[in-house]
Protein backbone atom coordinates (compact mmCIF):
# COMPACT_ATOMS: atom_id res chain seq x y z
CA UNK A 1 0.00 0.00 0.00
CA UNK A 2 2.86 2.33 0.40
CA UNK A 3 5.21 1.21 -3.24
CA UNK A 4 4.91 2.91 -5.79
CA UNK A 5 6.41 1.82 -9.31
CA UNK A 6 6.20 3.99 -12.82
CA UNK A 7 6.24 1.45 -15.98
CA UNK A 8 7.03 4.22 -18.64
CA UNK A 9 6.40 2.69 -22.09
CA UNK A 10 8.97 3.83 -24.62
CA UNK A 11 7.99 3.56 -28.34
CA UNK A 12 11.02 4.26 -29.65
CA UNK A 13 14.77 3.56 -28.66
CA UNK A 14 13.46 2.12 -25.04
CA UNK A 15 16.36 0.19 -24.54
CA UNK A 16 18.96 2.41 -25.20
CA UNK A 17 16.84 4.89 -23.45
CA UNK A 18 16.97 2.80 -20.37
CA UNK A 19 20.83 1.50 -20.69
CA UNK A 20 21.74 5.72 -21.08
CA UNK A 21 19.73 5.28 -17.64
CA UNK A 22 21.74 2.71 -16.09
CA UNK A 23 24.60 4.33 -17.25
CA UNK A 24 23.83 7.88 -15.16
CA UNK A 25 23.33 5.78 -11.94
CA UNK A 26 19.50 5.55 -12.17
CA UNK A 27 18.26 1.92 -10.95
CA UNK A 28 15.32 0.72 -13.75
CA UNK A 29 14.50 -1.95 -15.06
CA UNK A 30 13.95 -2.99 -18.94
CA UNK A 31 10.77 -4.83 -19.68
CA UNK A 32 10.83 -6.05 -23.40
CA UNK A 33 9.36 -4.96 -25.76
CA UNK A 34 9.32 -1.22 -24.85
CA UNK A 35 8.86 -0.37 -20.64
CA UNK A 36 11.17 0.89 -18.25
CA UNK A 37 9.96 0.51 -14.84
CA UNK A 38 11.18 2.84 -12.12
CA UNK A 39 10.50 3.12 -8.95
CA UNK A 40 10.80 6.51 -6.81
CA UNK A 41 9.21 4.94 -3.73
CA UNK A 42 8.80 7.90 -1.00
CA UNK A 43 10.55 6.26 1.87
CA UNK A 44 13.75 6.25 0.25
CA UNK A 45 13.60 8.85 -2.31
CA UNK A 46 13.32 13.02 -2.20
CA UNK A 47 11.80 15.43 -4.34
CA UNK A 48 15.17 16.56 -5.61
CA UNK A 49 15.89 12.62 -6.80
CA UNK A 50 12.20 12.49 -8.77
CA UNK A 51 13.49 15.92 -9.96
CA UNK A 52 16.96 14.83 -11.58
CA UNK A 53 15.68 11.58 -12.58
CA UNK A 54 13.19 13.50 -14.68
CA UNK A 55 16.07 15.79 -16.23
CA UNK A 56 17.79 12.24 -16.74
CA UNK A 57 15.17 10.55 -18.33
CA UNK A 58 14.67 13.85 -20.77
CA UNK A 59 18.01 14.14 -21.88
CA UNK A 60 18.41 10.62 -23.02
CA UNK A 61 15.04 10.92 -24.70
CA UNK A 62 16.45 13.53 -26.79
CA UNK A 63 19.84 11.87 -26.98
CA UNK A 64 17.85 9.03 -28.43
CA UNK A 65 15.37 10.81 -30.82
Amino acid sequence: SRGCQLSLIIQKNGKAIHDRLLQKGVISDWRHPDVIRVAPVPMYNSFQDVFEFGQILLEAIIEHA
